[in-house]
């Protein structure tokens, strides 16, 4: 087989070059050929696999959830997939411990080279323009992590999200938005906005699985008596165990946003900074093949 190893050079802890060399000459070792793929910026990345899906029989891709960003919204605009292998390699792997993907990168490779797939769920927005892996989020949230800059990411870890959540803690931080997904249609003031593909957040397993749908978690019309339960999903992500009327959880295959006010709504998708609101959002079950170690449904 041809792979293609595809990564972002400063992802993570900005070793993922010389991780692509280790693949290289384990995948050469098992017999296969493989090629670099890689980009100064991401839409020339997304632009390079496009236009080379024709190439390869599977893609390698390392580094987090937002590389895998790139990599899946690639195969939406391209119209086309192949078999993904995944190796960790970014700060947020959320996508990756879903799937269990070994941390162990011999072990990662092991499993690539058993070309066992399995065809999970993704999100998409944008008209299938840009692709959700693991995570949308608006609000607080999204405020907090686009005030993260990558050399704090590198230097603090996830400790540096609650520590810009105390932060942000006191200042008015919510939206006034319009949601609307199958039979549910409220206008809302959002505080937080968290929509999933799989049932963790930071490693967390923070709701029951739902393979075939969205899990979204709002938590809105808040009072300044109840900033503690803002906090307590700063700092663990954990919605299951408080129900009252400040928090909504759905499980919806499509889901449209539309702001209602003038300041515009930014949102993050898989770690980085997304497309601002109004957004329509699908669930695109079994749209990506990975290589994984988990039985097919």
């Amino acid at each position: 087989m041809h792979y293609a190893i595809f990564y972002n050079p400063t992802a993570g802890h900005g070793d993922n070059e010389e991780t692509a060399k280790k693949i290289a000459i384990k995948l050469e070792e098992a017999g296969h050929t493989c090629q670099p793929l890689t980009a100064p910026n991401p839409e020339q990345a997304i632009k390079k696999i496009c236009n080379s899906l024709t190439d390869y029989d599977a893609l390698i891709s390392i580094g987090g959830d937002g590389t895998l960003n790139l990599v899946a919204t690639a195969f939406l605009q391209a119209k086309k997939t192949i078999p993904l292998g995944v190796i960790r390699g970014g700060t947020v792997n959320n996508f990756a411990t879903r799937w269990e993907i070994p941390t162990d990168l011999n072990q990662a490779i092991s499993l690539i080279l058993k070309q066992k797939i399995k065809y999970v769920g993704i999100g998409s927005c944008q008209d299938r323009q840009k692709a959700i892996v693991s995570s949308l989020t608006f609000g607080t949230l999204a405020d907090i992590s686009n005030q993260v800059r990558q050399s704090e990411k590198r230097k603090f870890g996830l400790l540096i999200y609650p520590l810009k959540g105390l932060k942000q803690i006191s200042q008015k931080a919510s939206y006034h938005v319009h949601i609307h997904a199958g039979n549910f249609d409220k206008k809302m003031k959002v505080w937080i906005f968290l929509l999933t593909t799989t049932h963790l957040v930071g490693g967390i397993d923070y709701v029951p699985s739902s393979p075939h749908a969205f899990h979204v978690s709002i938590l809105h019309n808040m009072r300044l008596r109840k900033l503690f339960q803002l906090l307590f999903f700063v700092l663990t992500g954990n919605l299951r165990q408080r129900k009252n009327n400040t928090l909504t959880y759905l499980k919806p295959k499509k889901i449209t946003l539309h702001p209602l006010e003038q300041k515009t709504i930014y949102s993050r998708i898989d770690g980085d900074k997304g497309p601002a609101l109004p957004l329509t959002i699908e669930f695109l079950d079994g749209f990506l093949p990975i290589y994984t170690a988990i039985e097919q449904d």
